[in-house]
């Protein structure tokens, strides 16, 4: 068995030898069987199977015939919305079902900001709209 390894010892380059070589002889017999094949408008079927069969032997050869799949699990679950856009959707619903004055309130509190609209709160004066600072307030509210 020993004598034999080097037979099987195969390089790269005769890889590619090989490969030219089938494929050259494949296009030869390809362009031979083709115009049989459709040679008295299609009548042989024998050679329209061997055209076909070359063709996918090339195509394997080549490697464009590879057949891409598909995990249908993942590709369902890629059609779902994530988790953050469910969310997001219900946070958008609530806020649509809100009345004009709670929607009010909100577009005022993003106006003023976290901060002031705290500051605001806090001072307890009922002038909440109101875009002075709460010391600008009580300044005006000492001086009078």
């Amino acid at each position: 068995m020993d004598d034999m390894t080097p037979m099987f010892d195969i390089t790269q380059a005769d890889r590619l030898r090989v490969f030219r070589e089938d494929d050259e002889a494949l296009a030869e017999l390809a362009q031979i069987t083709h115009a049989r094949a459709i040679a008295d408008g299609g009548k042989d079927n024998a050679a329209g199977h061997l055209d076909l069969k070359i063709r996918e032997r090339r195509a394997a050869m080549w490697g464009y015939d590879s057949p891409v799949r598909f995990d249908m699990v993942q590709v369902t679950e890629a059609k779902q919305p994530s988790r953050h856009e469910k969310i997001r959707a219900a946070i958008y619903r609530l806020i649509e079902q809100a009345s004009p004055a709670e929607r009010a309130v909100r577009d005022r509190l993003e106006q003023l900001g976290p901060e002031k609209a705290l500051a605001l709160l806090n001072s307890g004066t009922s002038e909440c709209t109101s875009d002075t600072t709460v010391p600008e307030k009580e300044h005006a509210i000492s001086i009078t």
